[in-house]
């Protein structure tokens, strides 16, 4: 492919035994981390290495994601990470969690877009020389429009080399929209970005559905996250044609996590997004947890 294929964050799952098993399997070319949220002080560098020795033990190129509201103290854990061997810093403007957005991390930052130039440029300068920063958000607070006023800000901040754009408003959440629509917003993303590398994310779900997004919006490449999850070697299928199909791979993705000792819980949930909450698989779990 003559484009970028990442995976999407897997917030809520990716930890432990799913990152071993997805390492195990090769299932990635790269990671972006799910985000490390920073409020008040610089968590201890140990803590910092055991969240990223996952990753790194892919001997894949890692993003680390991070949030929060403080650019000083972002730049010292970003700083840390960069020590530990990471290829890149990403910024999280996405999160539509409520008790994120509700004190301005994550897409919270969206609803003061004028910020936004500022916090980029000052994180940057709190990172090691050299250091590559990338943000990933949503198109705006409630409306799409607001992207007009979201991206030039991040442009003009001189500091970002690449943006993670999700096609949604954070008030939207993951509601499904009409596909001409979602190709408008990735297009004018790639439009306001300036030349700044533009990786689309939300709804894209095969390969094919990559290649004519990426064609009609002109977009850098593509991140996806929940759909990957439902066909666990669909990042492989860009490169790789000899993959097995969707339910057999799924079968072998959980039975990996379960060798890797993946928690109940965590089994739990990711039963429940490769399959559905409707599949016996993900019931027999269920009942099992309860009984």
């Amino acid at each position: 492919m003559d484009f970028e294929v990442w995976p999407g964050p897997m917030e809520g799952v990716g930890k432990g035994g799913f990152i071993a098993a997805v390492n195990q399997l090769q299932l990635v070319h790269r990671w972006m981390t799910p985000f490390v949220r920073l409020s008040q002080n610089l968590p201890g560098t140990g803590k910092l290495k055991s969240f990223y020795s996952g990753f790194a033990a892919s001997n894949v190129p890692v993003c680390v994601q991070l949030m929060g509201i403080d650019p000083v103290l972002l730049a010292e854990a970003g700083t840390v990470f960069m020590k530990l061997g990471a290829e890149s810093i990403n910024l999280n403007f996405g999160c539509p969690s409520s008790r994120v957005v509700s004190g301005g991390a994550g897409g919270g930052a969206l609803k003061n877009p004028a910020a936004l130039e500022k916090f980029c440029a000052e994180v940057k300068a709190g990172l090691p020389d050299g250091t590559s920063l990338s943000v990933k958000l949503r198109c705006g607070w409630e409306t799409p429009e607001e992207m007009e006023n979201i991206l030039p800000p991040i442009v003009n901040s001189g500091a970002v080399d690449k943006i993670f754009f999700h096609h949604r408003t954070v008030k939207e959440l993951y509601i499904p929209l009409p596909h001409e629509e979602r190709i408008r917003r990735f297009r004018r993303s790639v439009e306001l970005s300036n030349g700044i590398p533009v990786i689309i994310n939300g709804d894209i779900s095969s390969v094919e559905d990559a290649v004519n997004a990426v064609k009609a919006s002109g977009s850098a490449g593509v991140m996806i996250a929940r759909p990957w999850l439902r066909d666990p070697w669909l990042l492989r299928r860009f490169t790789d044609h000899a993959t097995p199909e969707a339910e057999a791979g799924r079968q072998i993705f959980f039975d990996t996590a379960i060798a890797n000792h993946v928690s109940h819980g965590g089994l739990l949930e990711l039963a429940r997004m490769l399959w559905g909450s409707d599949h016996p698989r993900f019931k027999a779990l269920l009942n099992s947890e309860c009984g």
